[in-house]
């Protein structure tokens, strides 16, 4: 099934919630907002988008509500040694009533520090909630997959009526182009001298040939049935869609120059507009 490469998916736990938005983008392009003091967790997180998603700008939210105070220890070697420079300064300066009390002491910078969790522990509590949301985001683009693949094989079975529009029109040319001619030559000449048909025949031949258009016809069908192949691909295959949209659209404008032709111009106008609509749609694919 294709996936779209717009969708959204959250998840949190106690501690954590994580958002993650996906866009549109040629190639893959990963955003993690929230990890910038843990460089080595936003590598990992890195690597669990690009093994989850192949094309696409993926924003990446990391959010702490935690209402916890952080916690802290007592530095005792730093009480130690503050009591022990107070202790010595009280003697060489003689002091009988100092004033220094245990609240002054711990008031003094490094007596308390916060507890610093290890980047291996932090990970242990984002990756699982990451994971979650990675999930969620894939389910939305899975289901907008869905809907875009619906789409493109509408809009590939009307490219087929009107190729068939085209084809049909094509295989009358000859005449056409015989009528036209015989019509012309009669007005220049007001049937002063007879018609030479063998002639005739010659120019019409000429016409047709360079105004055949069998190969573009065949070209295109062709790129229409590998275009269908893309949509039961379950790998990437935005690129590829694309591609195939670049193709239809040149063979359809050699039709177009071409086949001097109401008929298959006007045919051509919708195939073009159908081409460029399914251009947007499989933009949207990844």
């Amino acid at each position: 099934m294709l996936q779209s490469m717009t969708g959204y998916g959250q998840a949190q736990d106690s501690r954590f919630t994580i958002s993650i938005k996906t866009l549109n983008h040629k190639y893959l392009e990963p955003k993690i907002y929230g990890l910038e003091e843990h460089p080595s967790l936003e590598l990992k997180a890195q690597e669990l988008l690009s093994a989850s998603f192949k094309r696409g700008r993926v924003e990446v939210r990391i959010r702490s509500q935690s209402a916890e105070k952080p916690a802290l220890t007592l530095n005792r070697e730093a009480a130690r040694a503050y009591t022990e420079m107070l202790q010595q300064l009280i003697t060489e300066l003689n002091l009988t009533n100092p004033g220094v009390s245990l609240e002054a002491l711990l008031r003094l910078e490094g007596i308390f520090q916060k507890a610093e969790e290890s980047e291996e522990t932090l990970w242990e509590q984002i990756e699982p909630v990451l994971k979650a949301a990675i999930a969620q985001c894939q389910e939305s683009r899975q289901r907008e997959g869905a809907l875009l693949t619906q789409e493109l094989r509408r809009l590939l079975t009307l490219m087929s009526q009107e190729i068939d529009k085209i084809e049909r029109q094509a295989g009358t040319l000859k005449t056409v182009y015989r009528e036209r001619l015989h019509e012309r030559l009669r007005e220049l000449l007001q049937n002063s001298v007879a018609l030479d048909e063998g002639r005739l025949e010659l120019e019409v031949a000429l016409l047709a040939e360079r105004a055949d258009i069998s190969e573009e016809i065949a070209r295109l069908r062709m790129h229409l049935h590998a275009a269908e192949a893309a949509l039961q691909n379950s790998e990437s295959v935005g690129l590829r869609l694309d591609f195939l949209s670049q193709e239809l659209a040149r063979e359809a404008n050699t039709i177009a120059s071409k086949a001097k032709d109401g008929l298959i111009a006007q045919a051509v106008i919708e195939l073009k507009a159908l081409i460029e609509k399914f251009r947007e749609q499989a933009r949207n694919v990844e």
